[in-house]
């Protein structure tokens, strides 16, 4: 009967062993995964949101662009005056040869009809109807995307799907200033799923990873599905939220699956306005929520392992360890409420010892998964080139700064600054070369702000300054853009090569200018825009209108 009431107890020890060791893997598995769970799918969300903003931007610049194109065409005097109709028609046709964005260009006359084409397509054709001629004719237009209706026969497409353009026109006046006719020209929406697959090639996007494009009036414009296109996009997200605002939020689309989704508005570019249309990013959460789920795995895993290994030892080892291993328990409750940060040493037979030592090295490996989890967070908030903060952690820190300024009754001065003629630098140097650059510009904005700023990398050589400012205010922000300019110019030698690097700046002050970040930021590109225009290597502060000669004129 002792006998077996030894081995009973030996088999309660070791069920008990096992039982205390995957309650501890449970516990830090809940609290290590609820904590890690929310700052992961926050960083995943703030990524696809990240990927809809450059969506939406690449949509507005090439939109821009092409705007931009048409415009300048149209002063041509060949254009205008409309004297040789074989020179227009030869010119519009080597502007579709060097774009072929331009599905077609048509010239028209004063009342409608097409006198020249690409390929001759419509000539002789009236299309006065037609909205490019109604409101090309009286100042620029930009249409939104349609279907080709007259020249659907002349340009089928090779998958069977309607094509699609977006019109850009604009009247053409001749030297009296009187209108002499029009300049209509079809962008093929095919650049719009070009930019998109670019978009993919280089942020390396997974699969599960869609891109939308929608109108102002809800309609889907662009989809990974071609049979969406044209629908109404019905989602348990209040329209007016993706169309004015960058985000994300989980939300369940009409599949009836529930997607991480960021979103994004196209805004326009510089003095070209947008057309209302915004940009959906979405990623099933199953696949977003992957290293989340991989984590916790991880954890109950390596504990069940432990849990076995330990029971074992157990066993064999009852009659030694039955007072240590109360203790052991108590310290795990200890460290299950908080009460101590690890597990003691505690001493006594050999399987105590292995199994105190285990124990020991269990929490420390679930804590080092904790620290891995902080540093990641440190990733996502810091660029990995310069180590300079990103654009996430600009808005974090803004929070602080303008909740500090408020308490303290004090200022902060917003800088966004440009190097001047970069793109240079990596064309004659290579990538590698203006990567050092870069990163000693970095080095030398940390010097010029005192402990306490922010310097980040907002853009390629895009960078912003939050400062707090003292007593001084408005001079001494000026105090430190003149020594940022100063450290800036100094020579930087990259591969046995010296560079000259020049740099601009915009500056606002809060709460002068704006209390809102993103007003001050935007009114310091603006300074910026100024600074870029009065030449290389000044500040301009927004509404300086009397600076001296490094400030340029204010705005």
């Amino acid at each position: 009967m002792k006998s077996l009431s030894r081995v009973g107890i030996r088999i309660q020890i070791a069920l008990a062993t096992a039982m205390l060791v995957a309650a501890l893997a449970g516990v830090m598995s809940y609290v290590v995964g609820t904590r890690s769970a929310e700052d992961l799918t926050k960083q995943i969300g703030t990524g696809v949101s990240d990927v809809a903003l450059q969506m939406a931007d690449a949509l507005d610049r090439t939109m821009w662009t092409h705007r931009g194109e048409v415009a300048v065409l149209s002063t041509l005097r060949t254009l205008r005056n409309l004297d040789d109709i074989d020179q227009v028609s030869a010119l519009i046709n080597r502007l579709q040869r060097e774009l072929p964005i331009f599905t077609w260009i048509g010239v028209l006359d004063a009342t409608g009809n097409v006198v020249a084409a690409t390929g001759d397509i419509l000539v002789g054709s009236n299309i006065s109807a037609r909205p490019v001629y109604q409101f090309g004719s009286k100042g620029m237009f930009i249409g939104d995307v349609h279907d080709a209706k007259l020249l659907a026969e002349k340009f089928p497409s090779p998958t069977g799907e309607p094509i699609q353009f977006v019109d850009i026109a604009v009247p053409l006046l001749n030297d009296a200033g009187d209108l002499n006719g029009v300049l209509a020209t079809h962008l093929s929406w095919e650049w719009a799923d070009s930019v998109r697959r670019n978009l993919f090639a280089g942020q390396g996007l997974h699969r599960n990873v869609d891109i939308f494009v929608i109108s102002a009036d809800g309609t889907i414009l662009l989809a990974p599905d071609f049979d969406m296109t044209g629908q109404k996009l019905e989602l348990d997200v209040h329209r007016e939220t993706w169309q004015s605002h960058i985000g994300w939020e989980i939300a369940r689309w009409p599949d009836g699956e529930e997607y991480l989704t960021g979103f994004a508005p196209a805004e326009g570019h510089l003095d070209y306005g947008g057309l209302g249309w915004s940009v959906l990013v979405r990623q099933p959460i199953e696949a977003a929520l992957t290293p989340v789920n991989e984590l916790r795995e991880d954890i109950l895993a390596v504990g069940l392992g432990l849990a076995l290994l330990f029971s074992l030892i157990a066993w064999w080892g009852s009659g030694f360890i039955v007072g240590p291993l109360v203790k052991m328990a108590n310290a795990a409750g200890q460290l299950k409420r908080g009460e101590i940060k690890s597990l003691p040493d505690v001493a006594g037979a050999r399987e105590i010892n292995i199994l105190s030592n285990s124990l020991r090295s269990l929490v420390t490996k679930l804590t080092e998964k904790d620290t891995a989890l902080g540093e990641m967070k440190h990733i996502a908030h810091h660029d990995p080139l310069t180590g300079l903060g990103n654009r996430l952690a600009l808005d974090v820190y803004f929070e602080h700064a303008v909740a500090q300024a408020n308490r303290q009754r004090s200022q902060i001065g917003v800088l966004v600054l440009d190097l001047d003629d970069f793109k240079q630098v990596n064309d004659r140097l290579g990538h590698a070369a203006g990567d050092e650059v870069l990163c000693e510009v970095a080095r030398r904005l940390r010097r010029c702000i005192r402990g306490g700023d922010l310097v980040a990398r907002t853009g390629g050589d895009e960078m912003a300054i939050v400062s707090h400012l003292g007593e001084g205010g408005i001079p001494e922000v000026r105090v430190l853009a003149e020594r940022i300019l100063n450290d800036v110019l100094m020579p930087f030698i990259t591969g046995g090569n010296r560079v000259t690097i020049n740099i601009s700046i915009g500056i606002a002050v809060y709460p002068d200018h704006a209390t809102r970040p993103d007003e001050l930021l935007q009114q310091a590109d603006q300074a910026l825009y100024v600074a870029k225009s009065k030449g290389k290597h000044c500040y301009v502060i927004y509404g300086d209108e009397h600076s001296e000669h490094n400030s340029g004129s204010g705005i």
